[in-house]
Formats: C-alpha cells, structure tokens, sequence
C-alpha cells in the first residue's frame, strides 16, 4: 500500500547492499524512451473471488474473543454477518466507505480533524503503488483518525488513500486487541468496468467517487503479497518485524505535501488549482475543506501510533535549504535546476544501492509545466462541458526527473546495479521466503540457479500489460539498452 499509505506513504529498509560505488549524480537526464505505469489487465487475477475473499477476511483467529467487533476497522465493518442479526454491508459510494470506517466528513465547512471530522493531508509526489501516476495534478488524499488530543498513543485508528484513475483505494487499520496494524487493497467496480471498460472521465474526475459495486477486501497476509500490489515491500521491508505506518517526509516542511503554512505547499497548491477550481471536491475531502490539508497533522498522528522513527526519513528542511542557495526559482519553478544538494543525494545513493526504496524527488514539484498547461486546458473544457472526454491527467511529470525520482535508474550504471536499484525493493532476503516472487532474489545474485535466472530474464523479456512483466511498468521504466545490460548480468 502508499504511499504511509499510508501506504502508504513508502520507504523501505532493505538488505544486501552491493558494494560498488555509486556514480556521480548527473542533473536532468532525460530516459531515451520512457514506458508509461501501465497497470496489467491480469494484476488481481491470483486474487479470490470475492466470496472467498470474504471468507479469508472473516476467518476466525481466535485471538479475538469479542470478533469480529474487537479487530481492526475494516474486519469489525465488513464481518458483521458474524454478529447475530448482522450483514455484510455493500456499500455504493466513497463516502459511504469512509462511514464504515468513521471516516466520514461530519462538517463539510468545518476543520480539519476537527469537530466530528477526520484529518486530511493531500501529497504531491509518492514512493508508493501508484507513485508514476501522483502529482500536484493528481495528488493522493490521504484521511485518516485524528491523533488524541492529549498526546496518546491512539487505538482503533484507520488510514485510508485515495489516488484518482484506479478502481481501488488503500487502508491501514489498527487493531487494538493485538496493537498491530493491518493493510489493505480495497477493490470495486464501477458500471463501466464491465460495460466496454471505464474512460478517463469515468475515473479522473469525482466520477469516480460514487456508483461502487462488488467491493472485496484484501489484507496484505494474503496472495496480495505475492503481487506488484503488495503492501509489505513498504510497510514490513523485514518479514520478522510488524508492519509500519509510513511517511517519509515525517518534519517540516513536509516538502511534497500541500500545505498553506509553507512555501513548497503554497507552489503545490497554485498548481493544483490551474486543474482543479476552487470549490470542487477532491475524491473524499469536499471542496470547501481542500485547502486545509495539513501534513503536520497527518505527522502527529503517525509519531503517536510509534512510527515518528521512518527509515530513509526525507529531510525537507535541509534538503529545500541547500537546493535554495543553488535555485532560487525554487519552488515555484523546477525544470532544469539540478539536484544540489549533500543531504539529498547521500540517501538517493542509498536507494540506488538497494539499502531502501526510491527517494522523494528534489524539487518540490515533480511536474513539467507544459504538460500540466495542456491538461488544464484539457479538464476545464471539460468542466466547461465543451469536451466529452478528458486525456490521461497523470500525465505530466518532468522526463528530465524521472531517474532523480526513482522511476528510472541512475544513468550509467552495471547491469548488476541495474538489477539492484529497480528490483531490489520486491526481491531481497528479508522478505517473505516463502512466496514465489522471492525465489528471485537480487542480493543472492551469485547463488541463484541457472534455472532462476532465466525465469527472471523472461520476465524482462515479459510485455510490460503482463502481471509477469518485471520491472513492473507501474513503478519503473528502462530503455532497451538498460534491460540489455540486465539480461546480460544474468545471463554469466
């Protein structure tokens, strides 16, 4: 899951580093192709059927003695056909998820977090799932539990991300029978998912928030794990410890987060609003509220659950202070600056390395300016109703970025290191070892069979709307040389 978060929001310590150096950082290299994040038609097939799935989530552990109304929020809300008299509850619209989950926006006009309302952050640029596809233009609406006033540790809390364009949206609920949290991909579908397939008009815009049908619930133990879907990679980047709540940029000023009480969240915010009006809703947060967003919020809630310790935290502060002596344009402008700064690039070789996942961009926007004009241009026609259809709104990230993102690898690297960087943070030894992906394992290489290694070359080899496809065109993109380069390590 993203993002945390959520998801959620992910960053994850991962073993093996290879020793070999990193190449000196090269601003704005330009991928010579770049793959679009498709998301394969075949992703969940591995998944159950939803009477299954139903039978998975409600299975009796027998560590709650009071189930299913004693475990997490989405067990205790989707299991009551357990309870006498109870059922299972169908519901048809986002907001009717979020009441489920005591999610729901009380006072439309009111505050964040406050008055009966849950708390709310919207980011502009994510490591998790759907991360290729999160901008300031379509950002992820994270709402959540608001932390206890007196500075407790909370209980009972959820998560939830929203990102526009797919059919599904990710959850973190606590149990607090067990003080663990769970993770899941909640997945539904739309009129149009079966009746000629859904447009961008169907899913990029509120459209997408309501007439819901066949919800299924899958918690991150199950087959989920063994799909590009998974939460663990992120959430528990060590199988022997629990899962965590993530949230790499965790101090302010919060840099990818949109925020009225910061420079970069102001930047954030101005350019949302060439897209989206002053006003409209945004997936769960109404529209008078979206300008509230509060990422010091989100933060709180997260250090009082006992995860204010995020491994490959982002330092926004000194990060934005040292980019600022060399960009001053910064952060209203950010095609072409270059990444000056120490800070940043010690933990972006890091990740490149294989010790966590991609690090958080730079720059405070992850956007090309030209592309998000286009797709203003787009969606006001739209809204204007002088346009029928809308191109991909998610479509508007700086190519020049892609590599200092994390999409694709550094420029220059071994086959080896290739391998590492793109492949390293799904197929590494502290993951679950007994699910079939991790019979690759990239900090192994030198003890993997002959066998092994040529599933893995087949993989690369794998169109890229194939589940198998590897790496997933969801979260990297490659040029044929750097795929090359790859097979040709694995083939030694």
């Amino acid at each position: 899951m993203r993002s945390v978060i959520p998801l959620l929001v992910a960053s994850a310590l991962q073993a093996g580093c290879l020793n070999w150096v990193v190449p000196a950082h090269q601003a704005t290299d330009t991928p010579e192709t770049v793959q679009q994040p498709v998301i394969p038609r075949d992703i969940f097939e591995t998944l159950n059927n939803p009477t299954d799935a139903h039978a998975e989530l409600c299975d009796i552990d027998g560590l709650h003695p009071n189930f299913p109304n004693d475990a997490d929020q989405i067990t205790k809300a989707f299991c009551q056909d357990f309870v006498q008299g109870g059922s299972i509850p169908q519901p048809h619209s986002l907001a009717e998820l979020l009441a489920l989950l005591n999610l729901d926006f009380k006072d439309p006009n009111g505050e964040n977090g406050q008055g009966g309302n849950p708390g709310f952050a919207i980011l502009g640029h994510s490591s998790a799932l759907t991360a290729r596809k999160v901008s300031t233009i379509t950002p992820t609406a994270f709402v959540f539990t608001p932390p206890p006033a007196d500075g407790s540790k909370p209980s009972g809390y959820v998560f939830l991300a929203f990102d526009p364009g797919e059919t599904f949206v990710e959850v973190a609920s606590h149990d607090p029978t067990l003080d663990t949290v769970n993770f899941y991909l909640v997945l539904f579908d739309k009129d149009c998912t079966n009746n000629g397939g859904c447009k961008n008009a169907d899913v990029l815009t509120q459209n997408l928030v309501t007439g819901w049908s066949n919800l299924r619930e899958y918690e991150s133990s199950t087959a989920l794990n063994n799909t590009i879907a998974d939460c663990r990679e992120c959430h528990a980047p060590d199988d022997s410890q629990p899962q965590m709540l993530r949230m790499q940029e965790i101090e302010p000023p919060f840099t990818h987060w949109f925020s009225k009480k910061t420079t970069g969240g102001q930047a954030l915010f101005d350019e949302f609003r060439k897209v989206h009006p002053a006003g409209e809703d945004y997936g769960p947060i109404p529209g008078a509220l979206v300008d509230k967003s509060d990422p010091a919020l989100m933060a709180q809630m997260i250090t009082q659950a006992g995860f204010g310790q995020q491994p490959n935290a982002f330092p926004s502060a000194e990060i934005e202070a040292e980019l600022a002596k060399s960009a001053s344009q910064q952060p209203w402008t950010n095609t072409g600056t270059g990444a000056a700064s120490p800070t940043w690039n010690t933990i972006y070789q890091a990740a490149v390395a294989g010790q966590f996942i991609a690090t958080p961009y730079h720059d405070v926007k992850v956007t090309d300016p030209t592309k998000v004009t286009q797709m203003a241009t787009a969606y006001n026609k739209w809204l204007a109703g002088t346009a029928t259809e809308l191109p991909d709104l998610r479509n508007v990230f700086w190519d020049g970025g892609l590599r200092d993102m994390g999409f694709a690898p550094k420029s220059g690297l071994s086959g080896r290191e290739l391998i590492t960087q793109m492949c390293q943070q799904c197929h590494q030894s502290k993951l679950d070892l007994t699910i079939s992906r991790e019979k690759f394992l990239t900090d192994a290489l030198d003890t993997m069979t002959r066998d092994e290694k040529d599933v893995a070359i087949q993989r690369l080899q794998t169109p890229v709307d194939s589940r198998l496809s590897m790496p997933p065109a969801l979260f990297r993109t490659i040029t044929d040389a750097e795929r090359q380069l790859m097979i040709d390590e694995l083939q030694k």
